[in-house]
């Protein structure tokens, strides 16, 4: 097979080659075949190209599919209404692409915007140093979408779906990613992240949702602390339910009692019924305040009722101890209370810091 040059302006024919050096500005107007290509300048490829190896060093525009076993990308490459297919995908540049990207492994250190990405490792590491490098405009602004066809950031990358094994982001945001494994650093956000294995975020990382069967959240510094209270404002947000958060507080060694059908408290499991109040989480106790606003009606006969408000019933068949009034029938036990006491019979004694009814015609 024949070897090709170019050096200044010009075009490229189609056809196969072993070996294609590009340099200048250049054009590709008809499919080609090639086992290595090496393009540095100006480069527009409107037919496909497959190769063994690709390289780009420079600023192409591409308008075909490409397929490769390995592509370098050291300079600019925006592909528009075409996928980009290949074994290995390496990128210290800048990679654009408004449909598919596709390789066993990505690993990106530079910037990329596309729409689906997939492969089975994706390394995505957001550095501004090497933008510099490829001589990409510090500040895009509102003109990025209109010179790339996607926004772009420099000081992060952008891919809408990833499919994968096992992706690393750095400073990245993606709407959706599916992985068996992730790891976040930077301050890149994820809208929803399915995953059934590993998931390793930083602090500075967002996650919008977690689909997955299991969830396994190492600790990075001070990120099992923030990660709950990430966790506790998605639920309150409505973003996950109940169970998804129960879950993923579980995943982080926290013991959920909202469900627990044994929930801890300052009293033991003795079959006696009790009614309490909560002010927030607080449990209120004798001698709180508000404590002695709550009343307490029993329908039926009761048999020892300790209350810390006010207490309302028919017979109390022991005694009775309530930090507000008492009202009832017949009480066969005491009586201590911190109000008033109005009843039909004691036999016990009487206790309170009120007045004393005995109404025996009640």
């Amino acid at each position: 097979m024949k070897n090709a040059s170019l050096d200044g302006i010009g075009m490229l024919n189609g056809g196969e080659y072993n070996k294609i050096e590009l340099d200048g500005i250049s054009k590709l107007k008809h499919p080609l075949i090639a086992k290595s290509v090496s393009i540095d300048g100006i480069f527009k490829s409107k037919a496909k190209i497959q190769a063994d190896f690709l390289s780009f060093d420079g600023i192409s525009r591409v308008f075909r599919d490409i397929k490769a076993k390995k592509i370098d990308i050291n300079g600019i490459v925006k592909i528009r209404r075409a996928n980009l297919y290949a074994d290995e995908i390496i990128c210290t540049g800048i990679l654009v692409c408004n449909r598919e990207v596709n390789a066993d492994y990505i690993n990106i250190d530079g910037n990329c915007s596309a729409n689906t990405m997939y492969g089975d490792t994706i390394l995505i590491n957001s550095n501004e140093n090497n933008n510099q490098n490829a001589r990409i405009p510090s500040k895009l602004g509102i003109f990025s979408k209109l010179y790339f066809g996607r926004q772009v950031k420099t000081s992060m990358s952008l891919v809408d779906r990833i499919e994968c094994t096992h992706f690393e982001g750095n400073n990245v945001y993606c709407k959706e990613v599916y992985a068996n494994s992730v790891k976040l650093t930077g301050y890149s956000e994820i809208e929803v992240l399915h995953c059934d294995g590993d998931i390793d975020v930083a602090n500075t990382c967002t996650i919008g949702k977690i689909v997955g069967k299991e969830y396994n959240i190492r600790e990075m510094g001070e990120m099992v602390n923030t990660t709950i209270r990430k966790i506790l404002d998605l639920y309150k947000d409505g973003k996950i339910d109940a169970n998804e958060a129960e879950t993923m507080l579980s995943s982080l060694g926290v013991e959920n009692k909202t469900h627990d059908s044994s929930p801890s408290v300052p009293w033991e499991d003795d079959g006696k019924l009790r009614v309490v109040a909560y002010i927030g989480r607080k449990l209120l106790k004798k001698g709180d305040p508000g404590q002695s606003k709550i009343s307490v009606s029993i329908e039926g006969d009761a048999l020892n009722v300790e209350a810390h408000g006010n207490v309302e019933c028919t017979d109390i068949r022991g005694s009775v101890s309530a930090a507000g009034n008492v009202r009832c029938n017949d009480i066969r036990g005491n009586v201590s209370c911190s109000g008033n006491v109005q009843c039909s019979q004691i036999n016990g004694n009487v206790s309170s810091s009120g007045g004393i009814r005995i109404d025996t015609g009640r």
